[in-house]
């Protein structure tokens, strides 16, 4: 039975086990919605979508995309990207080849630069006199150009037939699929579990960090797996309670005995383990990892930030206080309403998909506005009949 006819059932038996069964058709709406607002607040939800960042210089995280339209020069040249902010993409690149770039550390946004070229002008920098000089301190990878991984193939990939599990390393923020790294095995549940990751590459460059592994997590083997049902090791705390000091007396660094080959996967607030000794600072700071020593950088921090700041303007938690404070009428007829708004919705997104034109912000008004407008017609028309009635 489809929501339509769900709902129409309920006008016409009105009884509590009718109006269950159309209640749960809405919460199921509400829920769907929850789990969108959810993904967009992850990536999108600290970042500012009415601002372009530029003015604030290098931010510490936000979500970025990279333009192919403006810099198509960037597909065989990365030295030739640029990335723009989240209120950029929706202001000076709506409808342009754009790739999402999930979020990158201490980047300034490049739209209002040369790098977009000396003809193009940032609309949400009109102040600026002219287009500006090229970020210096900006990082750009191979995501940048579309692709991810040691296979340097695109996410989604069109040639893949299986599910495709990803991960960013925390150093070099570029995306690997499990099977291309150096790596011990791992399962659902032990990814899971995991906070952070660090690809191979990185750990082979910074070889300091094979010293906390003792803070990673260490997958069972295979024949443990079968005899513990997957049970999943938790990290232990010996090599830092019987560590041996180096040299200095005041760096709490460990010493491992085995030396850690591969990728590391990380435990909750890992980096606040890490030796902040005078020799240690220095030598983050000769290899340009200083920020493992913020909390804060990493993505789940993001998320979590972002996550906080939309939970306050939830439509899932505004949705079910409104359904909560209705009679028992008023379910039935915003029920109603909802099904025919969405057929109306998928019959007008139909045509888009049909010519495959790109429905834009402007389209989307333009039905609420039809409806709006029709909806006052009726309520006119039901108007004047009652009157008559009289």
């Amino acid at each position: 039975m489809s929501d339509t006819s769900i709902a129409a059932s309920v006008a016409e038996a009105d009884e509590p086990n009718a109006l269950e069964q159309s209640t749960i058709t809405m919460l199921d709406v509400l829920e769907e919605e929850k789990e969108m607002e959810e993904e967009y607040a992850a990536v999108l939800g600290a970042s500012d979508e009415k601002a372009c960042t530029y003015a604030k210089g290098a931010i510490q995280r936000q979500a970025l995309y990279s333009c192919l339209t403006c810099c198509p020069e960037a597909r065989k040249d990365v030295s030739k990207s640029a990335g723009v902010c989240l209120a950029c993409s929706y202001r000076c690149h709506e409808n342009h080849e754009l790739i999402e770039l999930y979020t990158k550390r201490n980047f300034r946004c490049d739209c209002p630069t040369l790098r977009m070229g000396s003809e193009k002008r940032c609309a949400l920098n009109q102040q600026l006199d002219e287009v500006q000089p090229a970020n210096a301190g900006n990082q750009y990878n191979q995501n940048f150009q579309g692709l991810y991984c040691k296979c340097k193939r695109p996410y989604p990939d069109p040639e893949r037939t299986t599910e495709e599990i990803m991960l960013q390393c925390a150093i070099c923020e570029d995306w690997f699929h499990l099977a291309h790294m150096e790596a011990p095995s791992a399962n659902e549940k032990w990814l899971d579990a995991c906070s952070e990751m660090i690809c191979d590459s990185c750990m082979e460059r910074h070889q300091f960090l094979r010293d906390y592994t003792g803070l990673a997590l260490k997958p069972v083997d295979a024949s443990d797996e079968e005899q513990n049902d997957a049970k999943v090791d938790e990290p232990s705390d010996e090599p830092l309670e019987k560590r041996s000091k180096q040299e200095d007396n005041n760096c709490s660094r460990p010493k491992t005995k085995k030396q850690h080959k591969g990728a590391a996967f990380w435990t909750n607030d890992w980096r606040k383990s890490l030796c902040q000794c005078a020799k240690c600072l220095d030598l983050y700071k000769e290899q340009s990892v200083q920020f493992l020593l913020d909390a804060e950088d990493s993505a789940k921090s993001y998320e979590e930030r972002g996550m906080k700041r939309a939970k306050e303007n939830s439509s899932y938690e505004q949705g079910i206080r409104a359904l909560a404070s209705m009679g028992h009428s008023q379910q039935i007829d915003a029920i109603t309403e909802y099904n025919r708004m969405k057929d109306k919705l998928k019959i007008y997104l139909q045509s888009f998909a049909t010519s495959k034109k790109v429905v834009t912000e402007e389209d989307i008004k333009r039905f609420f506005a039809g409806m709006r407008d029709e909806n006052n017609a009726n309520n006119g028309s039901a108007a004047q009949q009652s009157y008559f009635c009289r």
